[in-house]
């Protein structure tokens, strides 16, 4: 039994065998599509055929075939041998929120510039070093907050596996060629 406000902050599912409450319903309902036209840019991946409903699961699936390593440069130690690194994003940017109190934001309502950022968030960002700048480890672009850096890490990451992802048929199709 749910209270009256959260049954007004979600919806119920209406399909049959699921009837589970969801915050965002109507992104729910696309899971339950037959078509699915997300697909995992890695061919050798069950989900490049079986695919996703919904462009967020197919990113968030994504991610998880990054082979990198992702170094924290806001991380005093960074570039020591004792440097922070990951090698799965969303621990890293777990790590970011926890450490660097980065602020959490949905994929779709990131922020296109810093510039609302208050004085006090930004400084509360930047505490863990008077002057931490943190460079991604994947593009070598340099961030002055975490903030900018987390935000700008998924896409990164994302294209660094999709870049991978070609890589990889450009290679076999010139194994193929060879073998003519």
């Amino acid at each position: 039994n749910f209270s009256c406000d959260q049954s007004k902050e979600k919806g119920r599912c209406t399909y049959p065998e699921c009837g589970k409450l969801f915050k965002d319903l109507k992104a729910h309902i696309m899971t339950h599509q037959h078509e699915r036209p997300e697909k995992c840019p890695i061919q050798t991946c069950d989900y490049h055929i079986k695919g996703f409903a919904r462009k967020y699961d197919k990113n968030r699936h994504t991610l998880g075939h990054y082979k990198g390593r992702m170094v924290c440069g806001f991380c005093p130690s960074s570039g020591s041998p004792a440097e922070k690194y990951f090698s799965r994003a969303d621990f890293f940017k777990r790590h970011l929120t926890s450490v660097h109190a980065v602020e959490q934001m949905p994929p779709n309502s990131r922020r296109k510039t810093s510039s609302t950022r208050s004085i006090s968030s930004i400084k509360r960002f930047s505490a863990y070093g008077p002057h931490a700048t943190g460079k991604c480890s994947t593009c070598q672009t340099t961030f002055i907050s975490a903030q900018d850096f987390y935000e700008h890490l998924d896409d990164c990451i994302l294209r660094e596996v999709q870049e991978g992802a070609k890589e990889a048929i450009n290679v076999a199709h010139l194994s193929e060629v060879k073998q003519d």
